[in-house]
């Protein structure tokens, strides 16, 4: 009793610590950004303590709590801490906490910064609150938080019209999926009747021996159309390029552990579920495939830093996807684990280039003496190398395993996906690379007189302690973390399968292909420095242009809304308002022409009267003359 007494006063704190920071900061500390600051740090440090605390102590049975009764169903809120969420739990606060770490540099000059570290709480307390949630529709509810502090973030600068459109559009695209998965949960009360996890995922007596298969199918189909739209997968997923109009410290946090990260760690919940329908997996892994393939060809033309790492994130997502839909929940949270470090340390790595020298266009940080920054280039080179899956980097290691699941039945259309997405992962990685560290005729600017970026620069050190020291964390964890892949397995009751070195070459080789191509490209001395797609100019053309998928729902999509929206407001003004109001008005003047009756003269009401009586009276007379003659 007194342990679970123990663990819970631990997931209190660890979950709401955040969470009363935020109020703190919010309510009484905007004009005190120093204090604020502090007290955010503060909850950000208590909640990475209680995360790790609760990892230590290791799986326990869940905590329920009633909420509220309504006839047989029961709603009971509480936390679940199993492996899946024990693990990912210490990932979000500690990539959380280096973020608010960072933030101290990035935002230094912002004044809105205590508005900024209040939201950065709230951001952690609704991720940890879904990612702890025993009960669907408790997760459902923190599920929206996310999306509403990811709004508020990727907007923060909403002045910048690009901003605020930015943050409308992840906005409305995220609400398309959510009307799907909370149609889904729907579905499950009534077919199920509860929403408790453990139960739903009971092997005897749950979802899946209460449903029909058809049923079951549909409920799932559902639930992705959520994952696809927060996770931003085809074709769900053009609102997250568009998101890096955001700070770039929230970028990192989105592409790594919250917003982004909550649709694949959903699927992983749920993972019996989908293991159960066959249709469900084959449609997951068809979208997942398509899309890390169509990602990663954006990446490999775009010239925007945080463009090329938004579009990587989208990609690795699908390769995530792969493989829990492949069947390996190992696999795909290992990777889910492994991309949290190396993408917030790709992303808080760019920050300082943007950060100090004012561009996010590639050439120009190579230009302009971007690899003279020694730590922020050698954390480029880690995590670019751990994203492309180069041994020993922890990528190499989460890939490795997602590749030897996809192949564990032959190579099949979907290995062969997965072995192109990882060729194209190389390339643009490494093209970023080499653009930094090997600039066309050398650099030939000052970091000393570099300019700092207008959101949020700084004039002094081009590498500030409080923006350095979290790069050089997540540079150790980018390097180190695939080790520990026999404990990620094990927290979640699982043995890894032990992979010979010939079984890695295949994928080893695609990936060094791909490095080559890109020093071909890009690297060596007298390389074109234009990508070898450029010799196919249609195929340069459609990767530039997204596919035209974002064209083409500007064109249709929110042109046609736009026209609907126009003929209804013209419908309600001048039909439907125009119809009522000639009705008001008729009844006025009718009123108007009422009130001449009503004089105030008692000898009109009189003669009226006796008018009224004397018909009366004579109608009376003859229909009684008549009737008795």
């Amino acid at each position: 009793m007194l342990a679970s007494v123990n663990t819970l006063s631990i997931v209190f704190g660890t979950i709401f610590a955040p969470l009363a920071a935020f109020l703190i900061a919010i309510l009484f500390l905007m004009r005190s950004p120093r204090l604020a600051q502090a007290i955010v740090l503060a909850g950000a440090a208590l909640s990475v303590t209680g995360s790790i605390a609760l990892l230590l102590r290791g799986p326990v049975e869940p905590l329920r709590f009633l909420w509220f009764a309504s006839g047989d169903i029961q709603l009971r809120f509480g936390f679940l801490l199993d492996g899946t969420s024990l693990m990912f739990g210490v990932a979000v606060t500690v990539i959380t906490l280096c973020v608010m770490v960072y933030s101290l540099g990035y935002m230094s000059h912002d004044p809105a910064k205590s508005r900024y570290f209040a939201l950065l709480g709230f951001f952690a307390w609704s991720m940890l609150s879904f990612v702890y949630a025993v009960d669907l529709l408790q997760a459902f509810i923190f599920w929206e938080l996310i999306g509403l502090s990811s709004f508020f973030l990727i907007g923060f600068w909403y002045e910048k019209p690009s901003a605020a459109n930015a943050a409308r559009k992840a906005f409305l695209m995220t609400r398309i999926g959510d009307v799907g998965l909370f149609i889904g949960i729907l579905l499950i009360l009534q077919y199920f009747g509860d929403f408790d996890i453990p139960g739903l995922l009971n092997a005897d007596s749950g979802l899946v021996s209460a449903v029909a298969p058809a049923t079951l199918t549909a409920i799932l189909l559902l639930i992705f159309v959520g994952i696809v739209g927060k996770s931003a997968q085809f074709p769900l997923h053009t609102w997250l390029p568009d998101a890096m109009e955001g700070p770039t410290p929230v970028s990192a946090l989105l592409h790594s552990a919250t917003m982004v990260a909550a649709g694949v760690f959903l699927m992983a919940r749920l993972h019996p579920l989908f293991m159960a329908d066959e249709t469900a997996r084959t449609v997951v892994i068809c979208v997942a495939a398509f899309t890390a393939l169509l990602a990663a060809t954006m990446a490999m033309v775009d010239r925007d830093i945080k463009k090329v790492l938004a579009y990587s994130s989208i990609s690795q997502l699908g390769f995530m996807l792969m493989a829990l839909a492949a069947g390996s929940l190992f696999a795909g949270v290992f990777h889910l684990i492994t991309h949290a470090f190396f993408k917030a340390l790709l992303f808080l790595c760019s920050g300082l280039y943007i950060h100090h020298l004012a561009t996010n266009d590639l050439e120009e940080i190579g230009r302009r003496g971007g690899r003279r920054m020694r730590f922020t280039t050698v954390g480029l080179v880690i995590g670019g190398g751990a994203l492309a899956g180069i041994p020993p980097l922890s990528g190499f290691f989460s890939k490795e395993e997602i590749f030897a699941q996809l192949g564990h039945d032959g190579f099949t259309l979907f290995t062969g996906a997965a072995f192109a997405a990882a060729f194209l992962t190389a390339y643009y990685t490494f093209r970023m690379v080499f653009l930094v560290v090997r600039p066309a005729g050398g650099d030939c600017g000052d970091l000393n007189d570099a300019q700092p970026a207008t959101d949020g620069g700084h004039g002094g050190r081009a590498e500030p302690w409080s923006m350095v020291t979290p790069v050089v964390f997540l540079t150790f964890a980018a390097a180190f973390a695939g080790f520990y892949g026999t404990d990620i397995a094990a927290g979640l009751g699982l043995s890894p399968a032990h992979h010979t070195l010939a079984s890695a070459l295949p994928a080893v080789g695609v990936v060094l292909f791909g490095v080559a191509i890109a020093w071909l490209d890009f690297g060596r001395s007298n390389a074109r420095r234009r990508g070898f797609i450029a010799a196919v100019p249609a195929l340069q053309t459609l990767f530039v242009n997204q596919w035209f998928v974002d064209a083409f729902y500007r064109a249709v999509v929110v042109r046609s809304t736009g026209a609907l929206a126009t003929l209804m407001h013209w419908t309600e003004a001048k039909v439907l308002d125009s119809g009522f109001d000639r009705l008001a008005l008729t009844i006025l003047e009718w009123g108007k022409r009422a009130t001449r009756v009503q004089s105030g003269w008692v000898q009109f009401y009189g003669g009226c009267a006796v008018l009224l009586f004397g018909t009366l009276a004579l109608c009376l007379y003859l229909d009684v003359g008549i009737g008795g003659g």
